[in-house]
């Protein structure tokens, strides 16, 4: 299972080299990598759903794994038994992640000191960030901002590249590629970071509570 878990890292970083225009990417005419398909917005069960597909990646089991600190909110892999291949779902429950106590908070970096792309400065102030054991990837959380780092082991150049996240032709967030150093050893690895803020806006939110009031219907 690890071994399909580390190619999936990759897949994910690959696909945000070349994100399609609409998931609010600013540069025009990069192609789309094949098989892959994502990041897709959804909402359901009163929950914001970012669904990842990799068409030409086989598995015969799923896991899912909780996100630290919350209650409701959690990553999802699984089979994609529609389109074939796998799905990478995260499902954020936003009033769960604007609740989480950051306590003092602190000023943060990658978790190997570089900068952290989108913010100024590269340090995120008052924050908290948890390392995890798995696949050591990190989670990101600020007052206004969730966010999620997926370190991986291919060779970028030291290439590095970022783009907008929209949602609903509005803003929500920013995703980085930030490029391997092979001087300092340094991997690749990819960012996302979300406005909590920006998922909470009127039509947004009466997305959210009609799909409460309607389970297991994907808007």
């Amino acid at each position: 299972m690890k071994r399909w878990l580390i190619s999936l890292k990759a897949m994910v970083l690959l696909f945000a080299v070349v994100l399609t225009p609409g998931c609010g990417q600013e540069a025009g005419g990069l192609p789309e990598i094949n098989g892959v398909k994502g990041p897709a917005f959804n909402v359901v069960d009163g929950q914001v759903l970012m669904t990842f597909k990799f068409l030409n990646m086989q598995v015969d089991a799923g896991l899912k794994v909780p996100i630290p600190k919350t209650k409701r909110s959690f990553m999802e892999f699984a089979p994609n038994m529609i389109d074939g291949g796998m799905l990478l779902q995260i499902y954020m429950d936003v009033e769960d992640l604007k609740s989480i106590s950051i306590g003092v908070g602190d000023g943060n970096y990658l978790p190997d000191g570089r900068a952290l792309p989108g913010v100024p400065g590269g340090r995120l102030e008052n924050s908290l960030r948890i390392d995890t054991e798995w696949n050591d990837v990190s989670f990101y959380y600020h007052k206004q901002l969730f966010g999620l780092w997926i370190p991986v082991g291919f060779e970028t150049a030291g290439i590095s590249g970022y783009w907008n996240v929209t949602m609903n032709q509005k803003r929500v967030g920013f995703l980085g590629l930030v490029g391997n150093d092979e001087i300092r050893g340094y991997k690749a690895g990819g960012v996302i970071l979300l406005n909590l803020d920006a998922l909470k806006d009127k039509k947004l939110n009466r997305l959210i509570e009609l799909s409460k009031r309607n389970p297991g219907v994907v808007f």
